[in-house]
């Protein structure tokens, strides 16, 4: 740093950037419209409320949370404030990541091309999701999922990220992309055996307590971590420590009930399931919780599951 002057100067969003930014925005409401004709074209006719108000419901809130944490005035306020920031990546991570999965698009897209392409793609998909139901791939998405918000976390990335308009896009860009992977891992990857439902609740704990350790040694620190928010946090009249502890807070707080939410989840579909006496379990129903499987040489017909 070579002072509050040239920190506040290189940052990575300058003061005349607009408070809600119209390409963003634009862009989010294609997604939103490409997503609600796609669902439109493959419902089932002998559609329930939730076929369709469900998922369509859970893909608009998810681009809603992406429109708060990137552009919305959070976004320029996340320079100056470390609770912002803390923010943002929450909404990316643990509230748009897994709306955005709960909407389940890509077995809607696969179900919407035509044939010789529908087979051409629902078979490596098939095959992605054949090695994701083992136990120890969604272990290390949920490993990796916690090592990317923990590095993510050091004062030197960190502080690059808000002073760099690159390091900041990329940021954003690996926390939603691991967050998409991971509850993806977690909610959508049917599970049929014992263990691999143990697994993702296994999962799910691993980044539920790192990051509660991260947002306690944040919370009861008493010395700022970052050195960029310093000068910004004195110029909007609060202390840098107790913006910081605030942040720490809002990471413990925000981030366990999503996390526990998802083992409460999982732990009703291990008691629920009544599996034999080599472990099988149901896969549970509901819409696209059953991803396409492609078994044979020859790819069937994507069909979409309804909920009950």
């Amino acid at each position: 740093m070579t002072g509050i002057g040239t920190t506040v100067d290189v940052l990575a969003h300058p003061a005349g950037t607009t408070d809600w930014p119209a390409v963003p925005l634009a862009s989010l409401a294609l997604a939103g419209l490409a997503y609600l004709c796609l669902l439109v074209r493959t419902a089932p006719r002998r559609r329930t409320p939730w076929a369709t108000a469900g998922p369509a419901a859970a893909w608009v809130l998810g681009l809603v949370a992406l429109a708060a944490a990137l552009a919305s005035p959070l976004e320029r306020l996340g320079e100056d404030s470390l609770t912002a920031h803390m923010v943002q990546h929450l909404l990316l991570t643990i509230v748009a990541a897994p709306l955005l999965v709960l909407a389940d698009p890509m077995p809607r897209v696969i179900a919407a091309l035509p044939e010789p392409a529908r087979s051409v793609v629902a078979r490596p998909w098939a095959r992605l999701v054949r090695v994701a139901r083992r136990p120890a791939a969604v272990l290390a998405v949920a490993v990796l999922y916690l090592a990317v918000v923990l590095l993510w976390h050091l004062p030197a990335a960190y502080e690059a990220a808000v002073l760099s308009t690159p390091v900041h896009i990329a940021e954003h860009l690996t926390f939603l992309a691991v967050g998409l992977v991971f509850w993806w891992h977690v909610l959508r990857v049917p599970r049929r055996r014992l263990g691999q439902l143990v697994a993702g609740l296994v999962a799910v704990l691993i980044p539920a307590l790192g990051e509660a350790v991260l947002g306690g040694m944040m919370l009861f620190s008493t010395t700022p971590w970052y050195d960029v928010y310093v000068g910004t946090a004195a110029q909007h009249g609060f202390d840098p420590v107790v913006d910081q502890q605030v942040a720490g807070a809002v990471m413990w707080m925000a981030g366990m009930p999503v996390y526990l939410l998802a083992a409460v989840v999982l732990l009703w579909r291990l008691v629920r399931s009544d599996g034999d006496a080599e472990g099988q379990l149901p896969v549970p129903s509901g819409p696209g919780a059953g991803q396409p499987v492609v078994t044979g040489r020859r790819a069937p017909p994507v069909t979409l599951r309804s909920g009950r």
